[in-house]
């Protein structure tokens, strides 16, 4: 009775303090692993350090200037962690109702595809779904290509000895736009050593937008999923077309289509 007669009286607090609970740990799900997630843990302890000494010696002046630096603290935050903020905007923006990009079957089968005889052929491989975020420094590294995707043109690009082979493609609204793109690797800690730069950048890129990342390893014939700074696998090709399926098509139809 007395834990409801708290909750009557004071459900005000129990709303703010559940509220900033759940916001407090989405935003350290979003931000763990991150590089911005150590910047966070550096000016955390070092505000909560200045803060707790300036109240207990009662330093009014150091007080008056970090009220009165609020404002270009948040400003601070939001340059360092502009990433973060675009891949976490990105999330909320593609839910059901307001996304406009959707990945057609045949697409993700002809990936399917060619990641299954490239794995036969022990190639590599780094595929980007570009959804609603678009990373423009992977198109200007890389080079246009603007076709329909298709098995035998994925397959001809990741062949060895072809001079599109290194780097990624990206495609965007059911065409491949780019190949030979190059994209940010991952910053994050704790990443396995044997991981290579295709999953470094498959991670890198999925912490930088909303893309959906596809790693065929050379060295192993591992496939991996790369998504929201996350990495899945090991995957088989049915692992990958549902995973595919499940990412990509999740979103509503669109009626574009270039």
């Amino acid at each position: 009775m007395t834990v409801l007669l708290i909750i009557r009286d004071h459900w005000r607090w129990v709303v703010e303090i559940g509220i900033l609970t759940c916001s407090l740990y989405y935003c350290w799900k979003l931000f763990r692993g991150t590089g911005g997630a150590r910047v966070l843990a550096g000016l955390a302890i070092l505000l909560a350090s200045i803060t707790l000494i300036s109240v207990l010696l009662q330093l009014n002046v150091i007080t008056a200037i970090l009220q009165s630096f609020s404002t270009f603290f948040l400003l601070g935050l939001i340059v360092i962690f502009q990433p973060e903020l675009r891949r976490i905007l990105a999330e909320v923006g593609s839910r059901h109702l307001v996304s406009t990009t959707h990945q057609q079957t045949e697409v993700i089968e002809s990936v399917v595809g060619a990641i299954e005889y490239l794995q036969s052929q022990r190639f590599g491989a780094l595929i980007a779904f570009e959804r609603e975020v678009s990373y423009e420094a992977g198109h200007i590294t890389g080079t246009r290509v603007d076709s329909e995707v298709s098995t035998d043109l994925l397959s001809t690009i990741f062949y060895p000895k072809t001079p599109l082979h290194d780097g990624g493609v990206i495609i965007r609204r059911n065409r491949l736009v780019t190949a030979a793109a190059i994209f940010p690797l991952t910053q994050a800690e704790g990443l396995q050593r044997t991981l290579g730069l295709r999953h470094r950048a498959a991670l890198g890129l999925s912490e930088e937008s909303d893309a959906v990342v596809v790693v065929l390893s050379e060295e192993t014939g591992t496939i991996s999923v790369a998504h929201g700074g996350e990495l899945i696998r090991p995957l088989n090709v049915d692992q990958l077309r549902a995973r595919l399926t499940e990412l990509l098509q999740q979103d509503q139809p669109s009626k574009r289509d270039s």
